[in-house]
């Protein structure tokens, strides 16, 4: 019986596509990880504001939502959970001072993590005053917040 011959073809490699596909994740890996590092090490954020219309400018005023207190950072002033719904306490008198002036200034939350329930209370306040006054409704943004991150708002 005659051995069969063997083929000389063309048997091609992948060891080229696997050696660029292993560079590729491991370059995607290290970008990664470089802007989770950078991320974690920020040591704060500026936040600048932009117009929320063309011909309506208007300026943000910024409220951090904590766990157990707000913080008005223009004002820097501290507001237990416990005083928010107060008509005597800082942030009632904030936002009314923002309800009068509802075409120049928006208010902007700052939530930081467990802190729903405060931004939930102070929110309940602002929606209460444009039902209640509705020619002069208080404009408003919110954004999650990095537990390690702060907010630096210049006055005025």
């Amino acid at each position: 019986m005659s051995k069969k011959k063997q083929s000389d073809g063309f048997l091609p490699t992948l060891f080229p596509f696997l050696s660029i596909l292993t560079c590729t994740a491991g370059v995607l890996s290290f970008i990664i990880v470089s802007i989770g590092v950078v991320s974690i090490l920020a040591p704060s954020i500026v936040v600048k504001s932009r117009d929320l219309a063309v011909t309506i400018k208007k300026k943000p005023a910024y409220v951090e939502c904590h766990d157990k207190y707000l913080v008005l950072v223009q004002q820097e002033k501290k507001v237990p959970y416990d005083a928010i719904e107060n008509p005597n306490a800082d942030y009632f008198k904030f936002v009314k001072t923002i309800q009068q002036k509802a075409d120049s200034i928006y208010i902007v939350f700052a939530i930081y993590p467990g802190s729903e329930r405060t931004f939930r209370k102070a929110y309940h306040i602002i929606r209460q005053m444009n039902q209640k006054y509705k020619q002069k409704n208080i404009d408003i943004g919110y954004e999650p917040f990095n537990k390690s991150w702060r907010l630096h708002a210049k006055k005025g």
